[in-house]
């Protein structure tokens, strides 16, 4: 089936992997065989983070913005295109095609923003990619990718926090008179999230509303929240964190990620009612063992080959271990590996 990807206006909104973009320091991660990292623009703020892996020559991009955006790109050293220039291309996913317009921004690379998740969320579940360019084709393992977007995506919301301008400082009010001073305030300092059913906080609660559309939209039933959302405290600090656990919930259908499974998203519960989520990857599987996340994992996140069948591949198990400087979940040492 052919995939289209519609640009329109988004071409407008280009701001690919430029030569004068400078990567963050102190934010290159290795994710499998991926490089992560983020990336300021000339002026040094933050433009956005990206995935990406060498195909032989050739490295894909798979990026997010500071806007929230996504984009692909591709660079290879042998190519000498002229700045600006509209590069047609086929992308093909596990066979399926997706036909498209890049545009290049040095002459050996080119890039093009994405108007929806379509092509990012087949890459996170795809197993190949081939990039078509006229008679030449390249070729890229697609392992590991659904942990390596999701790690660039929560990059990209880290970053992208950041460097968000505080808000306008209130006006300076004149003291309350003795009588005012006297009533109880009717606005709470920090603002509190408004409960949602279950006492998910607002965030948690989108994000389960969103699966079960998805799964309206298949015209099935979706199961009972307890099937795939587990409220457990998880960092040690009092508060109610959240652990969304897709495989509870297939007719989502976030499962079968690059090393198959499903989607694991974890939100940390905040003072004030909300929630933030720090982390999302594909697991085979989800095992809780007092306040400590297991995740079943395989190939090169157990120690073995990152490109081998899937029924060959070594599988393992990988706890989840909470960061208190970086305030998010760090991958410890995998057990068990078969």
């Amino acid at each position: 089936m052919l995939r289209r990807i519609g640009l329109g206006a988004a071409v407008l909104a280009l701001i690919g992997w430029t030569a004068d973009a400078a990567p963050v320091p102190g934010s290159v991660q290795l994710v499998g065989s991926w490089i992560v990292q983020a990336d300021n623009d000339a002026s040094g703020k933050f433009a956005y983070c990206d995935a990406t892996r060498d195909g032989g020559g050739a490295s894909v991009h798979i990026g997010q913005s500071a806007s929230g955006s996504w984009q692909i790109g591709f660079t290879n050293t042998g190519w000498q295109f002229t700045v600006g220039q509209d590069v047609t291309v086929t992308l093909f996913i596990d066979r399926v095609p997706y036909p498209l317009v890049l545009r290049t921004s040095s002459p050996t690379t080119f890039s093009t923003p994405l108007p929806d998740t379509t092509l990012v969320d087949a890459l996170r579940q795809g197993a190949m990619l081939t990039l078509q360019l006229g008679a030449v084709y390249t070729t890229f393992s697609l392992d590991g990718s659904a942990a390596a977007i999701n790690a660039a995506a929560l990059c990209q919301q880290g970053y992208a926090a950041s460097a968000a301008p505080p808000p306008p400082a209130s006006p300076v009010s004149p003291p309350p008179s003795p009588q005012a001073a006297a009533q109880p305030s009717a606005v709470p300092a920090t603002p509190a999230a408004t409960p949602a059913p279950a006492g998910m906080p607002p965030e948690v609660a989108q994000e389960v509303s969103s699966l079960q559309s998805n799964c309206q939209v298949m015209n099935k039933t979706p199961p009972p929240v307890g099937d795939y959302v587990t409220r457990i405290g998880l960092t040690g600090s009092g508060i109610d964190d959240w652990l969304i656990n897709t495989g509870g919930i297939a007719c989502a259908g976030l499962t079968g990620g690059g090393g198959g499974g499903s989607m694991v998203e974890i939100f940390v519960g905040l003072p004030n009612g909300h929630a933030r989520k720090v982390f999302a990857r594909y697991a085979l599987g989800v095992e809780i063992r007092g306040s400590t996340v297991w995740l079943g994992s395989s190939g090169d996140q157990c120690g073995g080959a990152a490109a081998v069948p899937p029924a060959t591949a070594k599988t393992c198990q990988v706890p989840l271990v909470w960061n208190k400087v970086t305030q998010r979940f760090d991958e410890g040492p995998p057990t068990g590996a078969r």
